[in-house]
């Protein structure tokens, strides 16, 4: 082609271009910034939800359960998981690391793992049970008109308050962080008063219809004396036989006639003679028990209701028949019981009133420090004798220098069986107790300085009352929450911390 016509061929290509289906593929300028638009939103999309995961927006907002009618946050079932969790705890005690291992999550453990049930799973049932049956006694009180009084609301802010000294105290940013780390994420001041106020207000109302049922003399009466044995104590000793005690044998038969001639042979000859019962214990004890059958003690038991019983043993101890110095011996899993009577109580008197002051010791085993409180508890005793000794001058020392109750001049009343530590209880219970009498008692908070101010509430019209009470009360409570229930949701249930 001549240079000529190739000149004139690139003028009618300029003066009608190639169409567009015919173009060189491209991006338009419009798309590109339209692509650019949609990446942004979604860099952005990414960066939100992610924050949203990290912060506590989702234990925060989304619905973990309906709980009668209530939507809880994961947040806030997470307060009714960590306070199962410490029910668990102060029930088990040491036993607890026997179940649970502190450093492994607790939805990794398995409470039952034939049935596939971790300890998170019955943990999770109970804090819903729990928030479920809150919640019907919560809207029992509404419906009843009950509301948190200022005194509620001004121990709700105490509470809350202190969350900021425990965030400075250990070293974190604010009680919101403190409160996440405690109970997880999302877990924060706010929900967190929600939830005090929630439960105040039920176990208010709660307590004010516990409180509200009353009892007539005439039904106390009625009610012990349609069963004593459900109010009454005895005082008893007990000797267990066991295979221990004899030779290894693969007869069990042999075993079985050997424990059971001990058992014929110990109690007819303690029959009526508390001593030759106590003697014959430390005689059959084995070997690695004699020494803490050396103490008499050993053997006794006081105080015991019908249910604290051995089973074979109960009714034998409450029958009416039964007279000082009985004894019987009766077959038992592991080999024999072999039982002495003492006697009966029908609790029918006043329980003690006391004031104490305690000399308190942090570590019991320290004798230097125990001699140091012994001296100061009689050193506070020498006082009150060279004073006017009256109960008005021991509970001004009390409020000096006791290191429990002072503000109440050490005063404790109507004092319960088994209330207090064991000489504690002794020294109240001792029946020869008169008005205004004083001692020194050591126990395993240190030394107490004791004075007794007389006796209060009859103990068996205090056992009947609390019967019934407790009766009333959980069929009050079995009917408000009969129809408690609750739903999960699966999406908010994923953000609850286990």
């Amino acid at each position: 082609m001549s240079a000529s016509r190739e000149k004139s061929k690139r003028k009618a290509e300029a003066a009608n271009p190639v169409p567009a289906a015919k173009q060189k593929k491209g991006m338009s300028k419009s798309l590109k910034t339209a692509l650019g638009i949609v990446c942004a939103v979604l860099v952005i999309a990414v960066v939100v939800f992610f924050t949203m995961l990290t912060t506590g927006f989702f234990e925060q907002h989304t619905t973990a359960a309906v709980v009668n009618g209530h939507s809880i946050t994961p947040a806030t079932l997470n307060y009714y998981y960590q306070t199962a969790y410490q029910t668990l705890s102060n029930q088990m005690g040491d036993f607890l690391s026997y179940m649970i291992d502190s450093e492994t999550p607790l939805d990794e453990q398995y409470y039952d793992e034939e049935a596939g049930t971790t300890w998170a799973d019955v943990l999770t049932e109970q804090a819903l049970t729990s928030a479920s049956s809150t919640y019907a006694v919560y809207d029992e009180a509404l419906a009843n008109g009950f509301t948190l009084t200022d005194e509620d609301e001004a121990n709700i802010d105490s509470t809350v308050s202190m969350y900021d000294y425990y965030a400075t105290a250990y070293g974190y940013g604010s009680a919101d962080a403190f409160l996440a780390a405690q109970y997880g994420t999302g877990c924060n001041t706010k929900n967190y008063r929600d939830y005090l106020e929630v439960n105040t207000l039920a176990g208010n109302y709660a307590q004010h219809v516990n409180d509200s049922f009353t009892y007539s003399a005439d039904d106390l009466k009625a009610e012990y004396e349609a069963d004593p044995s459900q109010y009454d104590t005895v005082n008893y000793r007990l000797f267990t036989i066991t295979s221990s005690m004899f030779e290894e044998t693969d007869d069990e038969d042999a075993l079985k006639q050997q424990q059971e001639q001990m058992a014929s042979e110990m109690a007819a000859a303690a029959q009526n003679n508390e001593a030759a019962f106590i003697a014959s214990a430390l005689k059959n004890a084995s070997e690695s028990a004699k020494e803490s059958y050396q103490d008499e003690s050993y053997t006794l038991r006081t105080g015991n209701g019908y249910a604290s019983c051995p089973e074979s043993l109960a009714d034998w101890l409450y029958d009416t028949a039964r007279q000082e110095g009985d004894t019987t011996y009766v077959e038992n899993s592991s080999g024999y019981y072999v039982a002495y009577f003492i006697s009966r109580d029908n609790n029918d008197y006043g329980m003690p009133n006391v004031r104490h002051i305690l000399i308190s010791v942090s570590d019991t085993t320290d004798e230097e420090a125990m001699a140091e409180a012994q001296a100061k508890a009689e050193d506070i005793l020498t006082q009150f004798e060279a004073g006017e000794q009256t109960e008005d001058a021991f509970a001004a020392l009390a409020q000096e220098n006791s290191a429990d109750n002072a503000e109440a001049g050490g005063l404790y009343e109507n004092i319960y069986p088994g209330q207090m530590v064991d000489a504690f209880n002794d020294w109240c219970y001792d029946p020869a107790r008169q008005v205004g009498d004083t001692g020194i008692i050591q126990t395993n908070y240190g030394y107490h300085v004791m004075y007794f101010c007389g006796r209060g509430d009859n103990l068996r019209d205090y056992l009947v009352e609390s019967a019934l009470r407790e009766a009333d009360y959980t069929a009050w409570n079995d009917a408000v929450t009969a129809d408690a229930a609750y739903t999960t949701n699966s999406l908010g249930m994923h953000f609850t911390t286990k």
